[in-house]
């Protein structure tokens, strides 16, 4: 294990994850949220809270830990770049924060936004627990399995994409499809016209570096999230 990567988002962290505990004769599913690159927010609470609201026992991951969100868009860069650089360390923080969220024993769901996304998809192919993933705006140079034995195939995708996310190029897009459908996984993926990066986050306002929240994708993508979930129930 990576001491820097240690260091950085393992030892002395304290978290506190966003849980909401679900309902009794809720629906038997729980959703994992993995925020963006800027850290667990007010957004992914929000978020959180809608997915309750239908029934579900959801944990947004505090990913850095509390006070340790970076604050510019150098030290979010930086920190991204250092949570994705190996593999084995990333996929070992995953599974350990997962774990660290399960509120049962109920199917897991995984749901992320740009850097969540990708982490998101992530944890959908190498995690065997996992039912399904879905990804908004999220980062399409995934780490591939080692091997099909290894990956999870019968995880269910679903993925959003602004068709002009400057973050997402074609040559990454056809090639996660062409390796999923390699794998025979069941996915789905949805781009959005005249939708740049970071269409969910009512923050988003940068339009000249690509990244713009878009409400009624986001509407979209809402509802198309909440089908998934009753097809994954």
């Amino acid at each position: 294990m990576n001491q820097d990567f240690d260091s950085l988002f393992k030892h002395d962290i304290e978290r506190q994850h966003y849980q909401i505990g679900a309902e009794a004769n809720s629906t038997p599913l729980q959703i994992i949220i993995w925020p963006t690159f800027s850290g667990l927010s007010d957004f992914e609470k929000q978020f959180a809270d809608r997915l309750a609201e239908q029934g579900y026992a959801v944990t947004a991951i505090d990913l850095y830990g509390q006070g340790q969100n970076p604050q510019d868009l150098p030290e979010k860069q930086a920190k991204m770049g250092a949570l994705l650089a190996e593999a084995e360390s990333l996929h070992g923080l995953q599974q350990e924060l997962t774990q660290q969220a399960l509120q049962g024993d109920s199917p897991i769901v995984h749901i992320g936004f740009c850097l969540g996304g990708r982490l998101a998809l992530e944890a959908g192919l190498h995690f065997k627990e996992t039912l399904g993933a879905a990804s908004f705006h999220g980062l399409m140079s995934f780490y591939r399995a080692q091997s099909a034995e290894l990956a999870n195939q019968d995880v269910k995708l679903m993925i959003m994409n602004g068709y002009q996310d400057p973050l997402v190029n074609d040559e990454d897009t056809q090639s996660a499809k062409q390796y999923w459908s390699g794998l025979g996984i069941d996915f789905q993926f949805f781009d959005f016209g005249n939708t740049v990066h970071s269409f969910m986050l009512p923050s988003a306002n940068n339009p000249d570096h690509g990244s713009l929240y878009n409400p009624l994708v986001a509407q979209r993508g809402f509802a198309y999230l909440t089908h998934f979930l009753a097809e994954l129930s």
